[in-house]
């Protein structure tokens, strides 16, 4: 599904990602673990195509991102960090907005209705969303994440500045996601990925230092 090769992002002398690669395959919920600076978000960036690489190519599903960006990205749902969401708008409107934004095709009451029904925003479907809890602002990122049905989900610290009890719902979700789609998240806290990924990645420094499933990830840290 996901195929990076020898990818290679350099700002000048600074070297953000040295020479990476790895495989996802389809259906597996893969976790980047590292500190702050490690690389992961500039992985993922270029991973969306919203970095180009200096060195190395990211194929989606065969396709390469910077030699078929439309087709590439037609199969990512991406939420960064900082969710894309304008608090001038209703839930409901601002689905909608990114149900035009991409094009979609799916029959469009059904399919937000679908995705509000999955990360559970129907409650605040026609609420403002400068007027939403951080939780549920998160929910809506997610939600535009799904908007087009995409394969494969990308995120870029999940759960970031929520409280206990929204990340525990936040985590759910994902395990709910990863039944049907290829999901990638990162994070730097081990905690993390080990409640809701298959496999880890560690990366540090912009090399991969290990690749292991989940249940093996502990001994590779403690040594």
């Amino acid at each position: 599904m996901i195929k990076i090769d020898h990818l290679v992002k350099n700002y000048g002398s600074f070297c953000a990602v040295d020479d990476i690669s790895f495989e996802i395959g389809q259906g597996e919920i893969v976790g980047l673990l590292g500190p702050n600076g490690a690389g992961k978000s500039t992985t993922m960036n270029i991973l969306t195509g919203y970095l180009s690489s200096t060195f190395g190519s990211v194929e989606i599903n065969g396709l390469n991102i910077l030699d078929n960006p439309l087709e590439a990205k037609k199969l990512i749902g991406y939420l960064p960090e900082q969710p894309p969401l304008y608090p001038d708008m209703t839930v409901e409107e601002y689905l909608n907005f990114t149900y035009d934004l991409k094009g979609c095709t799916l029959n469009r009451e059904k399919h937000i209705e679908e995705i509000c029904d999955i990360v559970k925003i129907k409650d605040v479907f026609k609420r403002l969303i400068g007027n939403l809890s951080k939780g549920y602002r998160q929910r809506v990122g997610i939600a535009q994440a799904l908007v087009g049905n995409p394969e494969v989900i990308i995120f870029d610290e999940p759960t970031v500045g929520l409280d206990p009890k929204q990340i525990i719902e936040i985590r759910n979700l994902i395990r709910t996601l990863g039944k049907k789609h290829t999901v990638i998240l990162s994070t730097h806290i081990l905690q993390e990925v080990q409640a809701v990924c298959d496999r880890i990645i560690i990366i540090n420094k912009g090399k991969i230092v290990a690749d292991e499933r989940t249940e093996n990830i502990s001994r590779v840290v403690e040594n």
